[in-house]
């Protein structure tokens, strides 16, 4: 559905995005991550075809079209970061007047208002929605001759939690009916509920691009058991040890060990059988959020 192949883009002195390359299958929920300054809007201003690059090539839908190619838009929805409408006009107006504008049958609009959930505030003035009724007659908007691949820039940066709640809801239910979604935030917790894989952006340049089933393996994978001795840890460690669990120790009474695929509950057993007293212990692992600081921060996993 998108293809970046070796995409730079420069302005001036400054290099945006530095032969960055990628691919979002059809269907694929593809979340776009990174610090400030990292080229994450430069490289939805390429593929929106608000911008174009200096080298490389972006290719959209099943015949590689250009971005800023007609036929490519069409098949395009877009969600900004922010969103403001003729605050006189109503939710009902608005859509209609887009859909005019893209020369779409008169019911085009109140089937988007309806698929969003609006269509009781249908005649209710832009001006008075609420944040999260804006944000979602924006969705309606860019749902307008629906689209196959939607793009959304923040969407939920300035939402209350419940209409976040509720913007992300309608997301995961386009998603389930095959839309093709590039989404660009910096809520973790938003890329984790809906992205089927991440790409991680730092200085332009491309730092990872995982899938999120890769990531939580990671994460169970980088599972830790702390245990805290009444005793010196000294002949506990050599006891798991000489069992295979290898261990390090934090101070004079606390062991850290493999936690994951249930090594640690077997380590403890072993400890237990062996009549070493246990004050306490802890499993612990790293957040995806964790995770994926680890990578922009050049990191190994926590």
């Amino acid at each position: 559905m998108i293809r970046v192949d070796a995409v730079t883009k420069r302005y001036g002195s400054i290099v945006a995005v530095d032969g960055l390359s990628f691919e979002v299958a059809p269907g694929e929920t593809f979340a776009v991550i990174g610090p400030n300054g990292a080229g994450k809007t430069t490289t939805l201003k390429m593929i929106l075809g608000l911008a174009r690059p200096d080298t490389g090539r972006i290719a959209l839908g099943p015949e590689g079209l250009p971005p800023h190619d007609p036929r490519a838009r069409e098949r395009l929805g877009y969600v900004p970061q922010r969103v403001e409408f003729p605050p006189a006009r109503t939710a009902a107006e608005i859509l209609a007047y887009f859909a005019a504008l893209r020369g779409l049958p008169a019911d085009a609009a109140p089937r988007a208002l309806a698929r969003v959930g609006l269509a009781d505030v249908a005649g209710r003035r832009a001006s008075d929605l609420s944040g999260g009724y804006a944000q979602r007659l924006s969705l309606a908007q860019a749902l307008l001759g629906d689209p196959s691949l939607l793009v959304l820039d923040e969407p939920t940066a300035s939402l209350d939690p419940e209409a976040t709640w509720e913007f992300r809801s309608l997301v995961e239910q386009l998603r389930r009916e095959g839309t093709t979604i590039l989404l660009c935030s910096h809520l973790l917790a938003e890329v984790e509920r809906v992205a089927d894989r991440v790409l991680i952006l730092l200085h332009g340049r491309r730092a990872a691009l995982e899938s999120l089933g890769a990531l939580r393996e990671r994460q169970v994978n980088a599972t830790r058991l702390v245990i805290e001795l009444r005793d010196e840890a000294g002949a506990a460690r050599a006891r798991l040890e000489q069992a295979g669990f290898p261990c390090d120790t934090l101070d004079s009474r606390r062991l850290v060990i493999d936690g994951a695929e249930g090594r640690g509950l077997a380590a403890l057993d072993l400890l237990r059988d062996g009549g070493v007293a246990i004050r306490s212990f802890e499993l612990s692992r790293p957040t995806l959020e964790e995770l994926f600081l680890a990578v922009v921060r050049g990191e190994t996993t926590p």
